[in-house]
C-alpha cells in the first residue's frame, strides 16, 4: 500500500515536470496522454529501485522482542572475572610455618641460579600432587621437581621415601596450566608466561630431575640405608631421585 502511494505521487510529480519541460507547459488531454507512458515507467523504476531500506527508529528497536531478550540476557549475564592475585592467608600452625619456611629457603637456592621457581605447594596447597617446588632453567634445559621435608623428629622410612618418589615420578606437569600472575605471587622472575610456554612446547628437550630435600640427616631411618647410593657427604640417591641433606640456617 505504501509503495503504491509513493508510485502515484512520484508519477504525478514526473508528469508535471514532463509537461512543463518537454511539452512547454501543455496540460491538454492529448499532451497528458502522451506523457503518461514514459513518466509512469520512470516513476515505477524510481520507487522500485531508488528507495533505500528504512532504518528502524530507536522506539521501534525498544519494542522489538529480539532486542528485549538481548537486553534481558545482558542483565542476567555474570560480570567477567578479573585476574586477581590470590592472597594466601598465613598459617597459624607452627609445623606448617616451619615447612613453608624450608620450601622458601630451598626455592631461593634455585632462584639464585636464575631458574624460574614455581612454589607449587604454596599455590596449590593440598592439590600440589606432592611437588612442592618446580624449578625451570631455560639455559640448561632442566626442570627439577622438588619435595621438601623440614623434619626434625618424624622418622623418614622406606615407605615415605617410596611414596615421595612415586609422586614426583607421576607428576603430570599441570604447572603449565598456571597463569603467570599466580606464580608471580611468590616469584620475581621476569617473563614468566614466555618461559612457561617455551618449556611446555619443548618439554621433550628438557631433562627432568627429581629431588628430595631433607633438613636433617638424623631423621632418616636406618632401614633406608641399603636402598641409598652415596654420591657425596650430604647427597644420596634413591632410584633416580637425588636426596640432599640441607639444613636451613638458624636465625
Amino acid at each position: 500500500m505504501q509503495n503504491a502511494k509513493s508510485f502515484f505521487i512520484t508519477w504525478g510529480i514526473l508528469l508535471i515536470l514532463n509537461q512543463i519541460i518537454l511539452f512547454h507547459g501543455c496540460f491538454a488531454i492529448y499532451c497528458l496522454l502522451a506523457g503518461l507512458p514514459h513518466t509512469g515507467i520512470i516513476a515505477f523504476l524510481l520507487v522500485k529501485f531508488g528507495k533505500k531500506p528504512s532504518t528502524p527508529s530507536e522506539s521501534e528497536l525498544r519494542q522489538d522482542p529480539f532486542f528485549e531478550k538481548l537486553r534481558e540476557h545482558k542483565r542476567q549475564a555474570p560480570a567477567p572475572k578479573r585476574k586477581v592475585k590470590k592472597s594466601v592467608p598465613k598459617s597459624t600452625d607452627p609445623l606448617k610455618q616451619k615447612g613453608d619456611q624450608y620450601e622458601r629457603y630451598i626455592g631461593q637456592q634455585f632462584a639464585a641460579k636464575g631458574d624460574l621457581v614455581i612454589y607449587n605447594g604454596f599455590i596449590k596447597g593440598y592439590e600440589d600432587q606432592g611437588v612442592d617446588i618446580i624449578s625451570i632453567s631455560p639455559e640448561t634445559k632442566g626442570i627439577n621437581l622438588v619435595q621438601c621435608k623440614n623434619w626434625m623428629k618424624m622418622r623418614m622410612t622406606l615407605e615415605h621415601m617410596s611414596d615421595i618418589y612415586s609422586k614426583l615420578d607421576q607428576y603430570d606437569f599441570d604447572c603449565f596450566q598456571l597463569a603467570g600472575y599466580e606464580i608471580e605471587e611468590y616469584s620475581q622472575y621476569p617473563d614468566i608466561d614466555v618461559t612457561l610456554r617455551k618449556a611446555k612446547k619443548d618439554l621433550a628437550q628438557f631433562t627432568v630431575r627429581k629431588t628430595l630435600y631433607i633438613a636433617s640427616d638424623k631423621v632418616v631411618d636406618l632401614e633406608v640405608g641399603p636402598y641409598l647410593t652415596m654420591m657425596a657427604d650430604t647427597i644420596f640417591k634413591y632410584k633416580d631421585m637425588k636426596i640432599v641433606m640441607k639444613a636451613m640456617p638458624v636465625g
